[in-house]
């Protein structure tokens, strides 16, 4: 499965190309998402290299929780982008849109026909909290923050049903690490206390309580407050650049690479999700470096600036 990942090289060699053509160029020639029709866009070569790594998670998964597991922020995604749509009158048939556990047909109904009992418990609580709150002000930041909340107990449910020691140590870092982003990102914007606790998501180790009590800290104490062990090593670099930056951007990075390092570390296990768990991980970081590339290409951005803002591949 490796094998077919983008080396950290052969994505140099793109960040390189002189501009976007020759990037274009240089994407098929190290055989990336081959064949594909003359005149494909990177977004349709990105599309198919995730098709065929969906389709090799359901080949190759030992349960349906694991699939759900994986697959359940595509259908969080597709419905914040359907409803955005909505709420600017535009056609919910405009984006193309990649379905995970859930047919975005299905999505698209629900949103359509305002009827949620197609959808799982806790979107349909969120489809609800969220017209409750646009009957007062249509406020698009609130989607976000309902959907995010929804994935996350989905996720934890499904991860404390299958009890896999792996799942579970990465979506609790994953939800950790999120949490505490979110938290700086709240404090920086201004916003109160009140804001983050909406916020918090569920499934990581790290309690509502402790944020709570850490918000009003100075930021020289707030990581030793909220980042403890691993945690702690993870993200203090990063910290250290926003302390010099005001952008948290390399907290976002930390966080990725921190998780795929974990999954990295057990690969090589063959008798548990582990290779799976890693490579389909590696599928979405590798579409996310390339989206990233390709459109600094076309917007002419400097090749070291993108160098440096792309998150660890396998």
């Amino acid at each position: 499965m490796e094998s077919s990942l983008i080396t950290k090289d052969k994505l140099n060699r793109i960040i390189e190309s002189k501009d976007f053509d020759m990037a274009m160029r240089v994407l098929s020639e190290i055989g990336y998402a081959q064949p594909v029709p003359t005149g494909a866009t990177f977004e349709q070569m990105i599309d198919k290299e995730l098709a065929a790594a969906d389709e090799l998670l359901l080949e190759v998964s030992p349960n349906d929780t694991f699939i759900k597991i994986m697959r359940a922020q595509k259908d969080y995604h597709n419905l914040k982008v359907l409803i955005k749509l909505l709420m600017q009158d535009k056609s919910l048939e405009e984006a193309e849109l990649t379905p995970g556990n859930l047919a975005v047909d299905t999505l698209r109904r629900a949103i359509t026909e305002n009827n949620y009992y197609d959808l799982p418990p806790h979107m349909t609580d969120a489809m609800f909290f969220i017209d409750k709150r646009f009957a007062v002000a249509l406020d698009a930041s609130i989607i976000g923050v309902a959907m995010d909340r929804a994935y996350a107990k989905e996720v934890k449910e499904l991860f404390l049903q299958m009890d896999d020691e792996l799942v579970t140590k990465y979506f609790n870092a994953y939800f950790d690490l999120s949490n505490i982003i979110a938290f700086m990102r709240i404090r920086v914007s201004g916003h109160s206390k009140e804001s983050f606790e909406d916020a918090h998501l569920h499934g990581g180790t790290i309690s509502k309580l402790t944020f709570s009590e850490a918000f009003d800290l100075a930021d020289e104490s707030v990581m030793s407050a909220l980042a403890k062990g691993d945690y702690a090593a993870v993200l203090a670099p990063a910290f250290d650049e926003y302390q010099k930056t005001g952008r948290l951007y390399m907290m976002e990075k930390a966080k990725d690479d921190y998780l795929l390092s974990m999954l990295r570390a057990h690969r090589h296990d063959m008798f548990s999700v582990a290779p799976i768990m890693c490579y389909y991980v590696a599928k979405q970081r590798e579409a996310a470096a390339i989206r990233m590339v390709m459109t600094a290409k076309l917007g002419g951005i400097d090749g070291q600036v993108v160098s440096n803002r792309v998150k660890e591949l396998l």
